[in-house]
């Protein structure tokens, strides 16, 4: 077979996207997703986690880095998955023949960057006039910020975020293992006895990411977020990371598609579910990042229309989130 597993991180390279990285596969595997490594005949290297569903398999490949997908499929072919869902960074050189739809990615389409190595001072002044604002509030106010791992702290805040935003949560245990990683940290922000806010960041590479975050619904008025993700910034200079990767925002507004909202050189639709927030990060400065559309790879029509008719019922068995 010209696709062979990778079994051992000797035989893995190094990837730019944390979704890619050993470390990530290997904690996934903890927590009890599976998870299969390949490489094709050149050399491209791949990481998928599999899950199942009545009658079948899918393979979801998070972030993908690679150009020549026609290998991989004749192996996902040949072990019987129903489909592929593909989120590639990389513009892919073969088109596929198998029958393929675009479909909404599960990560961040568009995420903000913030470039860091420039001196503090120089992040501040480039900041919107209101961020700087809102993050000295929030000192003479006295809310602290804190680095800690303090796992029920963020699970406080998290429930209260879930039942405020109205979406899903990964499990408590996930975020539990999570947080004994080496590159994952944790940063509180606290006034007087109670906790505000709390962001987990992951690092990977050069980049410093806002993976997870939760915030309470006392004390707004103290801007907390702000002195929060000021701190962050300063962490991720201390630790030498060259991005603050601030995760998803909305995608620039596209001229003629509705009522926009714009911000520090930034302009959106208001009607995005990621306005307010997508307000918040751009006032920090920084820039967008966009990735290409998530693909679904048909390789078996019958199995694939009764994965569609699960879903809809939601008796999937694995379904991938991060």
């Amino acid at each position: 077979m010209v696709v062979k597993e990778i079994k051992n991180i000797i035989e893995h390279t190094p990837k730019k996207e944390f979704l890619q990285s050993w470390f990530y596969g290997e904690f996934l595997k903890k927590i009890g997703r599976k998870v299969i490594r390949l490489e094709n005949s050149k050399g491209e290297q791949l990481q998928a986690l599999i899950s199942n569903f009545r009658f079948g398999k899918f393979a979801y490949i998070p972030r993908g880095e690679i150009k020549d997908f026609s290998e991989f499929l004749v192996y996902f072919k040949k072990q019987n998955f129903a489909f592929v869902r593909l989120e590639n960074v990389l513009e892919l050189k073969n088109q596929q023949k198998e029958k393929t739809f675009i479909i909404k990615n599960r990560q961040p389409k568009n995420t903000w960057l913030l470039n860091i190595e420039k001196e503090e001072d120089e992040i501040l002044t480039e900041m919107h006039s209101k961020t700087r604002y809102n993050i000295n509030l929030a000192e003479r106010k006295g809310v602290k910020i804190v680095e800690e791992k303090n796992l029920e702290s963020f699970w406080k805040l998290n429930e209260i975020t879930v039942e405020r935003n109205s979406y899903n949560s990964h499990p408590k245990e996930y975020v539990a293992e999570l947080l004994k990683l080496e590159n994952v940290y944790q940063l509180n922000a606290y006034f007087e006895n109670s906790i505000l806010a709390s962001a987990i960041l992951l690092g990977h590479d050069d980049t410093l990411i806002y993976f997870f975050g939760a915030s309470g619904n006392e004390h707004r008025n103290l801007m907390a977020p702000y002195l929060l993700h000021w701190e962050i910034i300063k962490l991720a200079k201390k630790l030498g990371f060259k991005k603050y990767d601030f995760w998803g925002i909305a995608p620039a507004a596209k001229e003629g598609e509705g009522k926009t909202s714009c911000h520090h050189n930034y302009c959106w639709q208001v009607e995005d579910p990621l306005n307010g927030v997508t307000r918040f990060k751009a006032g920090f400065g920084g820039y967008v990042k966009s990735y290409p559309e998530a693909l679904e790879i048909i390789l078996n029509s019958f199995k694939y229309k009764i994965y569609k008719l699960l879903y809809k019922t939601d008796n999937i068995i694995g379904h991938p989130k991060k």
